[in-house]
């Protein structure tokens, strides 16, 4: 998680006396509004459940603070999320995700009672559904897949997210996963109204569609998110290749549709948005700034440059050395909870940079000056889990594979050998029952296709 304090308010209480508010972003989006005596308490729970573990260093008890000496704290506790927030062990702990889950609910005043709200599909329809107002993502995604008849061992595939329709068709950035430690209901009324909440696969690597085929409700659900996907840009693809994904979207020839969409370029892939490079490789002019629209899979970072969209240069993430972003200067905002173009304002004064492996013993830094960074190392943040996770998991299956009779050893899966991504949520691969494939979303009578 990446986490930021811009800004303070000053509030006041029931009994008129005033107090200071710390306003908390998380990755890019404003979450909720806490004090310091809340983050205290939070810090000294973390400390009791980790005696062991070596906490940040909390910023120290002071009272009558001046305005200087406020700021000072902001900063002081921005600091110290965001040390928490890039620790695994601190930033998966209940405690956070309860503290957090409770503080949205308290900064915008929520109080349990039932909902009604509606879970998008890629294609625009809407499944109803009445909830609680302080349900999980989890808990919601889990409604919402019964609803359609999703087979549970195929729920870890999917997410739900806030999705922007109009940004999408802007190559901006138009996604944001709903985790656990909010509320799709505040998330989407309060923060972001403007969006809607879809169903979507969660995963990078496109080995997992494979997964999905073998069921129709899943595999209707893949299909209508590649279709909006081509219709968005996202895909790209020549005249001849769309007639023919014409003709079989016109006869339902789903699978079909699906395969020769797999091969295309870009294909899953998530639009960043436009940036500001020095990288010399893909400029025009052979200065060291150029435009580029940013894109990014499950293996690379991708700028196409903005005037010949033909043009473009490939990164790896594999190759990354690390990555930083930067303020270039702050400006005052007032939280509107909101995303302006999509994620918080200031981002517009915000550059990446990245260590590139360019060639054996030669590391260059690129960087990219965009309003989107928060977003784009979130991304990068993910694959880079992902990469790690992998990499654990092998080693540990090799070692089985030396300590463990070969009749053993081979009866798992062959294809978890060979992948190279692995779903973050995912734990244990199954595949899903035949049996259970009649449940397709065009027999329930579902108007979902065009």
């Amino acid at each position: 998680m990446h986490f930021s304090i811009p800004n303070l308010q000053q509030f006041h209480d029931d009994n008129g006396i005033s107090y200071t508010g710390y306003n908390i972003y998380i990755d890019g989006v404003f979450h909720c509004t806490a004090r310091y005596k809340q983050l205290l308490s939070l810090h000294e729970q973390l400390q009791a459940q980790n005696p062991c573990f070596k906490l940040p260093q909390f910023p120290p008890k002071k009272l009558f603070l001046t305005s200087s000496q406020l700021e000072e704290r902001r900063i002081l506790l921005e600091k110290y999320i965001q040390l928490v927030g890039q620790n695994p062990i601190l930033a998966n702990s209940d405690l956070l995700i309860t503290f957090l889950f409770s503080a949205q609910q308290e900064t915008h005043g929520v109080r349990m009672h039932e909902v009604d709200i509606e879970i998008s599909l890629m294609n625009g329809y809407r499944i109803p559904l009445s909830v609680s107002s302080i349900d999980t993502s989890s808990a919601i995604l889990d409604i919402a897949c019964n609803y359609i008849n999703l087979p549970k061992e195929l729920i870890k595939y999917f997410s739900l997210f806030l999705f922007n329709w109009s940004y999408a068709k802007d190559a901006q950035p138009s996604l944001k996963k709903l985790e656990d430690y909010e509320s799709p209901y505040i998330s989407q009324k309060y923060v972001r109204p403007d969006d809607k909440i879809v169903l979507r696969k969660s995963y990078w690597d496109p080995c997992y569609d494979v997964d999905l085929m073998i069921d129709r409700v899943s595999l209707d659900l893949l299909y209508l998110q590649i279709i909006e996907e081509i219709d968005l840009g996202w895909i790209t693809a020549d005249t001849q290749t769309k007639n023919i994904l014409s003709a079989y979207e016109a006869k339902k020839q789903k699978r079909e549709y699906i395969e020769l969409a797999r091969t295309l370029r870009h294909y899953g892939r998530i639009p960043a948005g436009e940036a500001i490079t020095d990288s010399s490789v893909i400029s025009d002019d052979g200065s060291d700034q150029c435009k580029v629209l940013v894109s990014l899979g499950a293996k690379e970072l991708t700028l196409t440059t903005a005037l010949h969209r033909y043009k473009e240069q490939r990164f790896k993430v594999t190759r990354m050395r690390c990555w930083r972003i930067t303020t270039l200067h702050a400006v005052e905002r007032a939280p509107t909870n909101g995303h302006g173009p999509l994620l918080e304002e200031a981002n517009k004064n915000f550059e990446l940079s990245f260590e590139y492996l360019v060639s054996k013993d030669n590391l260059k830094w690129i960087t990219l000056k965009t309003e989107h960074a928060t977003f784009i190392s979130v991304c990068l943040q993910v694959y880079l889990y992902i990469y790690l996770y992998l990499f654990k998991t092998l080693l540990q299956k090799q070692q089985i594979a030396v300590l463990m009779p070969r009749a053993f050893s081979t009866s798992l899966p062959d294809r978890t050998w060979e992948r190279k991504n692995i779903y973050i949520d995912a734990g244990k691969q199954t595949r899903s029952n035949p049996q259970n494939q009649n449940c397709s979303l065009e027999q329930k009578n579902f108007n979902f296709f065009r």
